[in-house]
């Protein structure tokens, strides 16, 4: 007989948070609670609690900007401490 596996929950939170400076959309994922409600509270900011398994934010888009093709424009990605992932994809996809 084979000894069944233990199932781990691979079930995991994260935090969107989202802000906007001089018009325009910033995001970052945080993978504790209060650090993004903190980041959030200094921003004036919209934190969204995402959870699942294989999660995955797909873009964030401003549908305020808009490109020369008036296509919106991707939000700027920015780690925790604030520096900027660049991207060279149109759709905003976060950085892995």
């Amino acid at each position: 007989m084979k000894p069944s596996k233990s199932r781990r929950s691979t079930r995991t939170t994260q935090y969107l948070v989202v802000w906007w400076m001089a018009q325009t959309p910033y995001a970052a994922v945080f993978d504790h609670r209060m650090a993004a409600e903190t980041a959030a509270s200094v921003r004036n900011a919209l934190v969204v609690a995402v959870s699942g398994r294989d999660l995955r934010i797909e873009s964030v888009l401003d549908w305020y900007r808009r490109d020369d093709k008036g296509e919106p424009m991707p939000a700027e990605w920015r780690d925790l401490v604030g520096q900027i992932h660049v991207s060279g994809e149109r759709d905003g996809n976060r950085p892995g």
